[in-house]
């Protein structure tokens, strides 16, 4: 009986071994056909393109002029003649002030300059005087003469003197009536009649704009400065004109990189005859920019990110090299770089800091 059960046993343990065996060599096939596979990389070939993107940011509506009336001297107000919202023309008072001890000293220096005049008369009708009588010899010393004309230019001088003090009142009594500065709208009024004001104070009475024409400004990152835009205008939309876009030329740059934000002030003008628009509204600016030259464009899996660099292997002569890149504007269709790089270079299109310099690859063309 052992002799009838020992020799099937023998026969599967041998057949079971022989499976296992062939399951060994199944699984090692396939991975090394998988291992194969895996070396395969696919790749593509780098070429200069033109690099454009439409950058949407937030913007401002500026009034073109805008003004902060202060009072220049001190007095009360009298009366106020302008409210928000009234248009004004350049000149037209806004507001008096009432100042009664500026007005006792312009009566004060007047009442000087009209003594300095008629000293003056006085001593010039006295050198004539004494001019004519000295033609004859004898009759007045020559000292007396010169002593008369100096008499007469002193009185010239203080005459000159005092007109120029009155004058200088004068304009401190212009400075009672706040007139607009230039043709625009009242869009503020911190003031009453009664108020005090003037260089005391500080305070603000009226606040004048000039809606017509808008400043557009748009602050634009530095990474993009260097572009350029395809065409004068940007369209830029806002929220209390729904499903409308309007257009804006520009104007101006700042030509500075702002040490705060790191962008740079880009200023453009819109007509704003129509009064549709409003100073201080919040808008998009949709601004297309473009490189001068095409640039290096390459997927954004390519571009790889490490704690110290950002590199895109390069396969030359069926090897990896890492090329280091400074990543430029992003696209929908991929990434411009810069670096050490050239036109028919060969790069993987999914780089990984895995695969290390000098690594032989095989590697399938896109």
């Amino acid at each position: 009986m052992k002799r009838i059960f020992f020799i099937p046993a023998i026969a599967v343990l041998l057949f079971t071994a022989s499976c296992a065996t062939e399951a060994k060599n199944e699984t090692r096939e396939s991975k090394g056909e998988a291992q194969k596979a895996e070396d395969v990389k696919n790749a593509f070939i780098l070429e200069k393109q033109e690099v454009g993107l439409n950058l949407n940011l937030p913007a401002e509506l500026l009034a073109y002029e805008r003004a902060e009336i202060h009072a220049k001297v001190d007095g009360y107000v009298q009366s106020v003649l302008a409210d928000i919202g009234d248009l004004v023309k350049k000149g037209q008072v806004l507001a008096r002030l009432d100042a009664p001890e500026m007005a006792a000293q312009y009566a004060e220096v007047s009442a000087k300059y009209n003594e300095a005049q008629t000293r003056l008369l006085a001593s010039q009708d006295n050198y004539e005087r004494i001019r004519r009588a000295a033609q004859q010899q004898g009759v007045v010393a020559e000292a007396e003469v010169i002593n008369a004309k100096n008499r007469m230019l002193g009185d010239s001088a203080a005459l000159l003197s005092a007109k120029s003090t009155m004058e200088a009142y004068g304009q401190l009594q212009e400075y009672l009536t706040i007139r607009a500065p230039f043709n625009g709208l009242v869009t503020a009024r911190f003031v009453d009649q009664g108020d005090f004001t003037g260089n005391a104070v500080k305070s603000t009475l009226f606040t004048v704009e000039n809606p017509r024409k808008l400043r557009l400004r748009v602050h634009v990152p530095e990474s993009y400065v260097s572009s350029i835009p395809t065409e004068g205008n940007l369209s830029f939309t806002v929220d209390a004109a729904l499903n409308k876009t309007f257009s804006a030329s520009l104007a101006r740059k700042s030509g500075a990189i702002s040490r705060d934000t790191r962008t740079e002030l880009w200023e453009y003008e819109f007509d704003n005859q129509s009064g549709e628009l409003k100073p201080g509204m919040y808008t998009m600016a949709e601004l297309r920019l473009n490189r001068t030259n095409n640039s290096f464009v390459v997927p954004l899996p390519a571009v790889v990110t490490s704690m110290e660099k950002k590199f895109v292997v390069r396969i030359k002569n069926g090897e990896t090299e890492w090329v280091d890149v400074r990543e430029g504007i992003s696209m929908e269709n991929g990434k411009e770089v810069f670096g050490d790089l050239q036109e028919g270079d060969t790069l993987l299109v999914r780089g990984t800091d895995e695969i290390k310099p000098g690594t032989k690859v095989k590697i399938k063309l896109e």
